[in-house]
């Protein structure tokens, strides 16, 4: 596995992606996540100098869209917008040399969650469509696993909605954080990491578990799912669980940071599993 930062650490001198990019390897980590909140801009030339200083720090890019979708939306125009927010992002992932474009689908609503899983995938199909035709082809989409009930997107759905897709256009982004939420604190011993290890294996099988693409943090959570993120050294859930789960199932990929401290969160993760590697 490999560690890294959802945006760029606030100890970087600099507050600029390329800058990030480059600061992330000098700290002795390999990914960077470029962190569009509301919206993906960024221009070609900037994107292609990112990539670049991926390239020659042999850092591995990815980059979250803006929260502002929804995919199970009756509104027309929230999902036509919605799209158009996760295109860009795709675009500047193609621009930057490629990486996951990490997604969140949106809410159930008033749906039936049958009806939300046809509208997802007919969207993503659309999305995935758009892309082929555009020339994307070193982006991916990788939509997240949410922290709330009322949200599409549990790992069944997920990796289910992969296997009819196919894994290699659809990979999912498994968020360790919002799976404890999403289930009131479930992810409390080590069998609660294997079974999700055990369910992507079922699903998508063995290149579900050697192209993993994580978020990870500690997380507050009430009835209604994820409240805020948290410090890893909460151990809600506990990374150590997940390090001997990736270790045991023979797990490949990356693990981003999402904590409030991401550089030292980051850093703690990888000493972690480098030392049951050991």
């Amino acid at each position: 596995m490999i560690f890294g930062t959802a945006g760029i650490p606030l100890s970087c001198p600099e507050r600029d992606s390329r800058e990030g990019i480059a600061f992330v390897r000098k700290l002795g980590l390999d990914a960077f996540e470029f962190e569009f909140v509301h919206s993906a801009r960024m221009s070609q030339e900037k994107a292609e100098a990112c990539g670049n200083a991926a390239k020659e720090n042999k850092v591995t890019l990815s980059a979250h869209a803006p929260y502002y979708i929804n995919l199970c939306s009756v509104e027309p125009e929230t999902v036509a917008a919605s799209k158009v927010r996760i295109l860009d992002t795709l675009q500047i992932m193609q621009n930057a040399g490629g990486g996951r474009v990490v997604v969140h689908t949106g809410y159930y609503g008033k749906l039936d969650k049958k009806i939300a899983y046809e509208m997802a995938k007919e969207n993503y199909l659309d999305v995935l469509d758009s892309m082929k035709k555009e020339g994307m082809k070193n982006a991916v989409l990788a939509p997240e696993t949410t922290g709330r009930p009322s949200a599409f997107g549990n790992l069944e759905e997920l990796y289910t909605l992969s296997s009819e897709i196919g894994f290699e256009q659809f990979k999912p982004t498994i968020d360790f954080a919002h799976l404890h939420a999403r289930a009131n604190g479930a992810m409390n011993a080590k069998k609660d990491f294997d079974t999700v290890f055990e369910t992507i294996m079922g699903l998508v099988g063995k290149p579900g578990l050697q192209q993993l693409h994580c978020h990870f943090a500690g997380i507050q959570y009430s009835i209604k799912g994820e409240v805020r993120h948290l410090t890893i050294d909460a151990k809600s859930p506990d990374f150590s669980l997940l390090a001997q789960s990736l270790v045991d199932n023979k797990c490949s990929g990356t693990i981003i940071s999402e904590s409030p401290n991401i550089k030292t969160d980051a850093l703690a993760m990888k000493k972690e599993y480098e030392k049951i590697l050991r």
